[in-house]
């Protein structure tokens, strides 16, 4: 016997039938019955208790009840879940929501942090800890907002800003050891910059806490000296002597340092070689010297950028050996470095030697394609051209080659059906509709299709490259921009769209689902637009195309457009109901004739060979067994 919601066989419950709750929700929702369909969703519960799209739908439901509180709650626990089985798109999107209904919820910008934090979108996670950190300085919780500023510190050492705001909250808190490491930290890498005024700064503020400190004491003391020595080494006869002697004093300096540094004093050896580099700008031996501090202490960003600058001087200069020892002195403590390894084989390429420049080129693509670089979307491909130029008999070549070149013909129509698969899930809801300005060219789609399809050119990967290499990943923002749709947010989904549009592999699914929103909220026209260049994609081809050209149609009809309408259904003229909508449009004289009556005919005009799309009404179709994007 079947009851509502359960399977009961000889009065015993055997378990949720999940399709009968889905219509029961599904009745319930469509006559108001909010409170009905909402406790048919968490009968669903039970049985998948980590469904982050239940609780969001359950979310969705207490808002069209005007109960806040209670969709924040649902949202959390969609967010929670969706965290849970690894979907940080659908997550984000839910927290978003929250922030929707709810702006001052400021403890949703850390999980919208930490999020992006994983996600490698540094500058994303920084704006959310800013926001949240501001908010706790406003409400005076300088506790929370230590804490706070304190993540953003270590997800970004260059944030000299929110060091000195962690030395200054760390004051607030009488943490006057921390402050005084903080400033230490500061005054340094500021004079290795020759920020001089900054450090000095630093330093004063580490001797207003500890007015003894030995390293700001010497520092302060080398800085307020250092006009003075300046003037006595002006180039003139009597101050040649002076020169002559702070040369003979720099080696025993620098000799100083070196001991220092090898004892493991690095605040003294720092202060030394950044009051020499004061003095001496340029000098090529207290710069290795400093970098080689750094790489020691574990600081290796800092360190990889001296090193980087260093080694690249020293190519320019043609001393090979020097920039290899360079290279090689860091990747001894960080031998998975891409940057350094690719200088490496650019080294032994100026010097002519292609097969080990092969090799180094190939060991910085293990290194990305095991942990791929979110801000260098193309150098993989890049990698692989070098290696197969100048080696093209290495067998690197034929080890990558499966990764380059012969999935990309046979995926990319299987890309294209898992997304479609994927966004089956969306919920149509109302947006804003996109500016004109903003809408791709059809005129551009096939050249940069033409250019996708040679991966291994060095020139076609130069040319894919986004303006922006880290916030232009297409990719993400084409599966951003499906969560935000599935989520219900159509405003960000649309401009993540936009984003992914502009990418060569993101190009087709992006512009059919930009349909897809911009047929939602009624603007057709500019739906068609998107439509008509997702059909000039030379990847749209098969059932997707038959699909794409009716939706096309029905757009067409919809905008009294009738004579283009039957001409790109009667090319399709058994699909779904295309026979009842042509003899429609006949019997109600809606259609001129042309002068031909060869339905294959119109496929030729600019406009049906430039269509593509799916409208809501082939999604709203229950018999149809393949349905390749679903929000249309």
């Amino acid at each position: 016997m079947k009851l509502l919601g359960f399977t009961l066989l000889g009065g015993c419950q055997l378990g949720v039938d999940r399709s009968t709750i889905l219509q029961n929700a599904q009745h319930f929702a469509s006559r108001g019955q909010f409170d009905a369909a909402i406790a048919e969703w968490k009968k669903l519960t039970a049985d998948s208790p980590t469904d982050g799209s239940i609780y969001n739908t359950i979310g969705d439901l207490h808002l069209k009840r005007n109960a806040s509180n209670e969709a924040i709650a649902a949202y959390l626990q969609a967010a929670s879940a969706f965290r849970a089985e690894g979907a940080p798109v659908k997550a984000i999107a839910a927290y978003k929501k929250i922030l929707k209904v709810d702006p001052k919820r400021y403890e949703v910008y850390r999980h919208l942090g930490d999020l992006n934090a994983e996600r490698g979108l540094l500058s994303s996670a920084v704006t959310d800890y800013l926001t949240l950190g501001k908010f706790y300085l406003k409400e005076g919780k300088t506790r929370e907002a230590l804490e706070v500023y304190r993540t953003i510190a270590n997800q970004d050492p260059t944030n000299f800003d929110a060091r000195q705001r962690v030395a200054e909250l760390c004051l607030q808190q009488n943490l006057h050891d921390e402050a005084i490491q903080v400033y230490l930290q500061l005054g340094r890498e500021r004079s290795a910059r020759q920020r001089r005024d900054e450090a000095r700064d630093a330093y004063l503020a580490v001797l207003r806490i500890d007015p003894g400190n030995p390293e700001a004491e010497q520092f302060i003391r080398m800085l307020s000296e250092a006009p003075a020595d300046s003037q006595r080494l002006a180039p003139s006869d009597s101050a040649r002597g002076s020169t002559t002697t702070k040369g003979q004093d720099s080696p025993n300096l620098l000799a100083e340092a070196a001991r220092r540094m090898n004892e493991g004093q690095y605040a003294g050896a720092e202060a030394i070689l950044t009051q020499q580099l004061s003095q001496e700008p340029g000098n090529p031996e207290v710069c290795q010297l400093l970098a080689k501090l750094h790489l020691k202490r574990g600081d290796l960003a800092v360190a990889l950028n001296e090193y980087r600058f260093l080694a690249g001087a020293a190519m320019r200069a043609q001393d090979y050996e020097l920039a290899e020892s360079l290279i090689g002195e860091y990747l001894t403590v960080d031998p998975a470095c891409v940057a350094l390894l690719e200088l490496r084989g650019e080294i032994y390429e100026q010097k002519g030697d292609g097969e080990a420049a092969a090799i180094q080129y190939g060991k910085a693509l293990d290194v990305l394609l095991e942990h791929p670089e979110p801000g260098m979307p193309t150098l993989p491909a890049e990698l692989y051209a070098k290696i197969k130029m100048l080696a093209p008999a290495s067998p690197l070549v034929s080890r990558f080659t499966p990764v380059f070149e012969s999935t990309q013909p046979t995926q990319a129509p299987q890309t294209v059906t898992d997304r479609q698969v994927a966004e089956h899930q969306s919920q149509p809801t109302q947006i804003v509709p996109p500016q004109p300005a903003s809408k791709p060219s059809v005129t551009d789609a096939p050249k940069e299709q033409k250019r996708a399809s040679s991966s291994t050119s060095k020139t076609a990967a130069e040319s894919d490259k986004p303006e922006k290499p880290i916030e232009q990943d297409y990719e993400t923002h084409y599966t951003l921009g499906v969560a935000y749709k599935d989520m219900g947010l159509l405003e960000e989904a649309i401009e993540e769209l936009r984003h992914a549009a502009k990418g060569n592999e993101c190009a087709l699914d992006a512009s059919i689902m930009l349909a897809a929103c911009l047929k939602e909220q009624g603007t057709n026209r500019a739906a068609i637009s998107y439509l008509e260049q997702a059909l000039a994609d030379p990847r749209c081809q098969g059932e997707q195309a038959v699909s794409v050209r009716y939706e096309l149609g029905v757009l067409y009809e919809a905008e009294g457009r009738f004579d283009r309408a039957l001409r790109i259904l009667e090319t399709i003229p058994t699909f779904q109901d295309v026979p009842q909508r042509i003899e429609r449009m006949k019997t109600n004289g809606q259609f001129k004739p042309p002068s031909s009556t060869n339905p294959r005919q119109g496929s030729s005009e600019p406009v049906t060979a430039a269509a593509s799309g799916k409208s809501k009404a082939a999604g709203d179709q229950p018999d149809r067994k393949k349905r390749r994007i679903s929000y249309l």
